[in-house]
């Protein structure tokens, strides 16, 4: 019996703490909203598969290759880093695995559409994966689209996967709204030509003024891996968990010959789930007098921020007599000042 040939689609969305806020929402909304419109077209249902990849911390395939109509989204969970070569890694043995390829008796799937989205730099060892993806899979056996979300990912890293690089101009819910549309377009003309003719090209459709084509080459300098900094907290009153995001202002004195960056806070978000791993620190810190500034908990709109002098972490200050938001700790709480503070990896 003939193989029913299927069109692979994998999806590697960066789901790192950078993401936080509009972004991260807009994702898991634009994830439903793909899937609707695909599922209301006949063509994509027939011959489309969807396996979705997410990295931060760590990678890991959250769908594997499934059926338009019986692609179920996950529950997206943030986390610390852009865990990079470990989701090309992923990739690599996902379509090992799963694509079914053409022998001398039978025609496998149609070759896969790759989509990567990040909005930052990796922070694992990534380039020998991206070499492989790009001597060995990168417009052989599948074609791979970089996305780079916003003015902070790093282009020219991209360049080393694939040479199909477009950016989302924006990092707003409408430019991330009208990258899945466009993706959901990708895809659906890409079943339809596959459809009339096994042997046609697969094509991608023009892109919304939210989107543009750029080359790796045009970047000039790699973006400032530290010009925002990210701290986490919980709140003292609720016990949730959010995340301060602070950028970089400019270079201050800090002792003799020496200069550090200094830092305002931009704002501070709520974060339903986030993979705190095996609950051990990023491992690196900033220092504590290069912060000027406290955005308020996004919980009890708390004005200050403490480090509990117990499990020596950030909660919020909302009252005279908080207590720890991690520990539940009510004794002496240590004001954030002095010394450095632990800090996520972006």
């Amino acid at each position: 019996m003939a193989y029913y040939r299927r069109l692979p689609i994998y999806l590697l969305i960066d789901t790192s703490e950078s993401m936080a806020g509009e972004p991260f929402d807009a994702v898991k909304a634009g994830l439903a909203s793909m899937m609707g419109e695909l599922r209301s077209n006949p063509m994509a249902m027939e011959t489309a598969v969807i396996s979705l990849i997410t990295f931060a911390s760590h990678a890991q395939q959250a769908v594997p290759l499934t059926d338009v109509l019986k692609f179920q989204i996950p529950r997206l969970k943030m986390g610390s880093g852009t865990a990079m070569g470990a989701a090309l890694t992923v990739l690599i043995e996902s379509m090992s695995r799963e694509v079914v390829t053409t022998t001398a008796t039978q025609k496998g799937d149609f070759k896969p559409i790759v989509f990567l989205m990040t909005d930052g730099t990796p922070t694992d060892q990534w380039e020998k994966q991206a070499d492989t993806i790009k001597n060995t899979i990168s417009g052989k056996r599948a074609n791979v689209i970089a996305v780079a979300c916003g003015s902070d990912a790093d282009v020219s890293m991209l360049g080393r996967i694939t040479g199909t690089i477009v950016r989302l101009k924006g990092m707003d819910g409408g430019n991330f709204k009208q990258f899945f549309k466009w993706v959901s377009a990708s895809v659906s003309s890409a079943s339809q030509k596959l459809n009339h003719s096994a042997d046609a090209s697969v094509g991608l459709p023009g892109m919304p003024q939210e989107m543009e084509v750029v080359n790796p080459t045009d970047q000039g300098e790699a973006p400032d891996t530290d010009r925002f900094v990210f701290l986490h907290a919980k709140c003292s009153k609720t016990r949730q968990f959010y995340i301060c995001r602070y950028i970089k202002t400019g270079m201050e004195k800090a002792g003799v010959f020496k200069k550090r960056a200094a830092y305002q806070p931009v704002t501070s978000h709520r974060v339903d789930d986030f993979d705190f791993g095996d609950g051990k620190s990023s491992g690196v810190s900033v220092p504590v007098e290069s912060l000027h500034g406290v955005a308020p908990c996004p919980y009890c709109s708390g004005p200050g921020m403490a480090i509990c002098v117990q499990c020596n972490k950030l909660s919020c200050v909302y009252s005279n007599t908080p207590s720890c938001g991690w520990c539940g700790f009510s004794g002496a709480i240590g004001d954030a000042a002095g010394g450095s503070v632990g800090r996520g990896r972006g």
